[in-house]
């Protein structure tokens, strides 16, 4: 069966020319490329949790590819890698502690300056983001629909390994920890030098106020 692509994306909002605008990019590199190319589909606008749980479950959805350029934690690669199909990722960044090498596909690659286009007051062009090999990334993609089978069966481990250790229940213990551990290390009581202080009679202070001048009315 020929294998297509599913694109969940979009650039500045959800917006219907957003989509339009997408959709001439896929037309533009599609002509680029030319050949008898896999079919995309694109995914635009926001998607309920069980909306996207059913979409990574599908049958007919077989891996999840990413190439990521940096991701804080990665919140939908887990979602994915909790399927127990093949992920193929850049790897790179905070990912890499949930998604295991041994189970899936991580892409080699460099550190790159960031394009003129993506730089902001946030993403400074000054700063590096990583770029996968895409030459090896698209030998790994060929490989994997040609054994597929061989891959699913390394990567259905990565569900108990997620299970394991990035569950909420289990992160929440981490956490838990980690706090525990800064408090523990912060002294119980705290000695402050303060001033001494005069002691003052039961009596208020006197206070000498000026005479006021009775006004004729």
């Amino acid at each position: 069966t020929k294998p297509a692509l599913i694109l969940k994306t979009n650039q500045v909002n959800y917006s219907l020319l957003d989509r339009e605008e997408i959709l001439k990019e896929i037309n533009n590199v599609r002509k680029k490329i030319g050949g008898n190319l896999p079919n995309v589909y694109l995914l635009h606008g926001e998607m309920t949790n069980e909306e996207m749980n059913l979409l990574n479950n599908d049958p007919k959805v077989k891996a999840m590819v990413s190439f990521t350029k940096g991701e804080g934690f990665g919140r939908p690669l887990l979602e994915g890698a909790i399927t127990g199909k093949p992920t193929i990722v850049s790897n790179w960044s905070g990912h890499i502690d949930f998604i295991r090498p041994e189970y899936n596909c991580l892409i080699g690659g460099e550190l790159t300056n960031v394009h003129e286009s993506a730089a902001n007051k946030f993403l400074m062009k000054e700063s590096q983001w990583f770029t996968v090999n895409y030459a090896y990334a698209s030998k790994v993609i060929q490989d994997v629909v040609d054994n597929y089978k061989e891959y699913l069966k390394k990567s259905r481990k990565q569900i108990q390994h997620v299970k394991n250790n990035f569950s909420l229940d289990k992160m929440a213990e981490k956490f838990c920890s980690i706090i525990d551990n800064k408090l523990s290390s912060v002294p119980q009581q705290v000695s402050l030098n303060l001033p001494k202080l005069k002691k003052v009679g039961s009596e208020a202070p006197k206070l000498k106020l000026p005479k006021l001048k009775k006004v004729e009315v």
